[in-house]
């Protein structure tokens, strides 16, 4: 018997009762009010347990049907921990209402698509969630021990910019104090022989800094897909999870790099003030790695820092792949080792977003992407000649500030006379 046939069958016996007291013309017994209360109770107990259970069914239902809402990514975190960020957009219920609009992906020629903007995740998840964040394991060179003569056979996805910076969120726009170089200048003080002995004055170290500006900017990407493409949810999953994670990617360290601080853009480490100079002597690959070992020296004895990557063009990380000796040997792992990508024991990372004869080194920890409204697609076809074309018009936004604490714990290495 489930609980709504007990439920019924104390309703019966309840009516029973009453049914015999008005049928007499009498009150009820003081057996029959202990009887009429405890089946009460029991019944109101019986009730609340039915709602429950139908109240958690209807939701059950409705997750499988419509998938997670687009709020559940930054209620529910750890729900999310291994869902992909694709994934999650065509979970939204806002995908889900259009997929119940037009199903079988039934969209004729000039029909209005519009999928309102779905709040997917925070950009802490959108970096969890990336392929390359999960080859990380130490905090600073993410590097296995090298153990000889041992082969290392595990497959490590390439470090990335963005795997090297720091992470963080924020409520807005704010200003801060960035610190653009420190002299220091402790030492012994001896006991003063007078009231005029200048050897005795305590020393002061110089901090110089600056108020900078950290303001949240948004970086956006659109794509153009079919409107079967959108339709077919497990496809459209696997096509934005690729693009989003390259596209946003991209203009991320674009302007983490590159960005002037002018004309609605942030300030990018090469045009802020405070980040060392060193020089390369010449586009010989050799110079680059003798260069970086001076830039190293800058930042742990001169600034009291960390390396914990060097990042360098494409271009200059092929040709220092292929540095060899006057026996023709690799200096590297050649063409056919494995292992960790290094440079004077420090991650090498490539980006295309650096012009070959350059590279930044440096203590990553003080560049930071703080989160302001996390990662939200939205998709319409109120674009061009979409609506006639059976397109759809995809984008996707991710709200964040840049914020280059000590830039001095930075050094940019330049071909000379560039």
């Amino acid at each position: 018997m489930n609980l709504k046939q007990m439920l019924a069958a104390l309703q019966k016996e309840l009516l029973e009762i009453q049914s015999k007291a008005k049928a007499e013309g009498r009150d009820f017994t003081d057996e029959e009010l202990t009887a009429i209360e405890a089946k009460s109770a029991e019944a109101t107990d019986l009730k609340a347990k039915i709602e429950r259970i139908e109240k958690s069914e209807k939701a059950l239902a409705d997750l499988v049907e419509h998938g997670k809402s687009d709020d559940s990514a930054e209620d529910n975190p750890d729900d999310f921990k291994s869902v992909p960020i694709g994934e999650r957009f065509t979970k939204s219920q806002q995908y889900a209402d259009f997929a119940k609009k037009f199903p079988g992906g039934s969209i004729g020629q000039g029909t209005p698509v519009k999928i309102e903007s779905a709040r997917i995740g925070t950009m802490k998840e959108f970096f969890a969630n990336r392929r390359s964040a999960k080859a990380l394991t130490t905090t600073t060179a993410r590097i296995q021990d090298i153990r000889v003569p041992m082969v290392d056979l595990v497959d490590r996805p390439r470090l990335t910019l963005l795997d090297l910076i720091s992470r963080g969120q924020t409520a807005g726009n704010f200003e801060y104090v960035q610190v653009t170089a420190v002299t220091r200048n402790a030492d012994i003080v001896p006991e003063a022989e007078s009231a005029t002995d200048d050897d005795a004055l305590k020393p002061v170290s110089e901090i110089s800094t600056e108020l900078q500006d950290a303001k949240v900017f948004t970086y956006a990407d659109g794509y153009e897909v079919t409107n079967q493409l959108l339709a077919d949810a497990p496809a459209f999953a696997s096509y934005l999870e690729t693009e989003l994670e390259y596209s946003l990617d991209s203009v991320i360290e674009d302007y983490l790099l590159n960005g002037t601080g002018l004309s609605g853009q942030p300030k990018g480490i090469l045009h802020t003030t405070g980040v060392q100079e060193q020089e390369i002597a010449s586009s010989d690959p050799m110079d680059l790695v003798k260069a970086a070992r001076r830039a190293i020296t800058k930042v742990t004895r001169l600034q009291g820092g960390t390396v914990t990557g060097i990042v360098l063009s494409p271009e200059d990380d092929e040709e220092i792949d292929l540095m060899q000796d006057l026996n023709d040997r690799f200096y590297g792992q050649g063409p056919f080792g494995t292992g960790p990508q290094t440079l004077w024991g420090r991650p090498r990372v490539t980006s295309e977003r650096l012009e070959p004869g350059q590279f930044i080194l440096g203590d990553w920890r003080q560049v930071a992407l703080l989160d302001r409204e996390g990662l939200a697609v939205q998709a319409f076809n109120q674009h061009k000649d979409f609506a006639q074309r059976n397109m759809t018009y995809v984008r996707a936004e991710l709200r964040a500030a840049q914020v280059i604490w000590k830039p001095s714990r930075l050094v940019v290495g330049s071909l000379a006379g560039s």
